[in-house]
């Protein structure tokens, strides 16, 4: 693989080497499957699952537990160093299940938390035990950019023809799945079709359009920036721009953060005057000044700044009601009982980091956002230590994190979408360890 190789300085000197080189690429490989396999279940459609003791196991699902001994090996081996955000993820997923557990009963309680708390946890400890070195990230990408390019082009299909195309396919053979309220099922999901400006919102695998659209917007800066060349990058930043099918405010907008960001790497490498570190500081100085002088805040202006004036008001008043539920119920948080709000508003909420509070109390939702926002800086601070090639690729995958972090606060993760965005957390985390035990094969 010219691509890594050329990249990171490696070549054999001789037939000896040469057998032993082969040898040490093919275990570099070899040790991604895991990470890949979870990778790509994201892009299953959740139609494609089965029902065991009571439990759906959605293909995600199904490769965390294929894969819950190797993570169990993993973390008592020596090939990893712990860092305070592991403590963090595993208190913020401890608290979800105890908090469900006082909410339900013990049992109940047990099984809903646990549910929850695997979906966070697994992926992000998958993430942090694959990645070993930045070539690893690299490895991963060129993998991964044909799955990726495949659901571009259904989303493609999909917005050609005007109307969902890959999950009635598999809800026409596995059956349409259920619609929760208040964390139980009461009946089939329908797969009505949404448009916006007359066009198609495309979703492809994913269960929502939202969801598709950022998922493909996380993929610019990483691939932009990733160092690798030839159709892999090709594959990779373009199908970023299928995230424009989705027709989401969020996702647009996490597109429009991720190349300013990529530009604006570009240019602090040329203009002596800037710098990220200024941007950061300038960056906290505007957000505290708007929010000081705002009426209601900067995440009331955050959640404006979508492509329907509609959806910006009830997100308004979902942040409104929700912040209420949270002083009501600060530490167990509600479980999936339905918050108090008008009767003619949905029971959804909108944001990532307030329907972990909502849910679960305050403690799970500040602890999983210390783990992303110590993931954005550490990765940010690690590639000073790295010459240029490297030090893009991690300022990358710092930017993807920093815009899925960002658009949390306007979207709700589940599903595929969940499982990415703590998978990229915790390669982002191993990434910016300093001096991580040497790799044994």
């Amino acid at each position: 693989m010219a691509t890594i190789d050329g990249i990171a300085g490696i070549g054999p000197t001789g037939a000896g080497h040469q057998r032993g080189y082969s040898a040490l690429r093919r275990a570099r490989w070899m040790r991604l499957i895991p990470l890949l396999l979870l990778a790509y279940s994201v892009l299953l459609p959740q139609e494609l699952r089965i029902t065991l003791a009571g439990q759906t196991i959605y293909p995600y699902r199904a490769v965390i537990l294929l894969l819950a001994p190797w993570i169990f090996y993993q973390l008592l081996s020596n090939r990893h160093r712990y860092h305070l955000a592991d403590a963090l993820a595993l208190l913020g997923c401890g608290w979800i299940v105890i908090a469900m557990m006082v909410v339900y009963s013990p049992g109940d309680g047990f099984l809903r938390g646990m549910a929850i708390a695997l979906d966070i946890l697994a992926p992000y400890l998958i993430g942090r035990c694959s990645i070993l070195e930045i070539s690893d990230f690299r490895r991963f990408l060129i993998c991964f950019a044909p799955g990726a390019g495949l659901v571009a082009l259904s989303l493609l299909a999909e917005s050609a023809v005007r109307a969902p195309l890959v999950r009635p396919a598999m809800a026409s053979i596995f059956g349409a799945l259920p619609f929760y309220y208040g964390g139980e099922e009461v009946a089939d999901l329908t797969l009505d079709p949404s448009f916006r400006f007359g066009l198609l919102r495309a979703a492809g695998p994913f269960s929502h359009a939202i969801l598709a659209g950022l998922f493909f917007a996380s993929l610019l800066p990483v691939y932009a920036l990733s160092g690798i060349t030839g159709w892999p990058k090709k594959v990779g930043w373009m199908s970023s721009l299928a995230g424009v099918l989705s027709w989401s405010s969020a996702a647009i907008m996490g597109l429009l953060v991720g190349a300013a960001l990529i530009a604006y790497d570009w240019l602090q490498k040329r203009v002596e005057i800037l710098s990220w570190r200024a941007l950061a500081a300038a960056s906290a100085l505007s957000v505290l000044v708007v929010h000081l002088a705002s009426q209601n805040g900067v995440v009331n202006i955050l959640v404006r700044l979508t492509l329907d004036p509609q959806t910006g008001y009830f997100r308004l008043l979902i942040w409104r009601h929700g912040v209420e539920s949270i002083r009501n119920h600060p530490l167990g948080g509600i479980g999936y009982a339905a918050y108090e709000r008008p009767s003619w508003m949905s029971s959804s909420i909108d944001s990532q980091w307030l329907v972990l509070a909502v849910r679960h109390g305050l403690v799970a939702a500040v602890a999983l956002f210390a783990v992303a926002g110590i993931a954005i800086a550490a990765t940010s601070v690690a590639s000073l230590r790295h010459g240029e090639a490297d030090r893009r690729m991690m300022v990358g995958l710092a930017i993807t994190l920093f815009m899925m972090t960002l658009m949390g606060f306007t979207v709700a993760f589940f599903g595929g979408l969940l499982i990415w965005y703590f998978t990229l957390l915790g390669m982002g985390l191993s990434l910016a360890q300093p001096g991580r035990p040497p790799v044994q094969f």
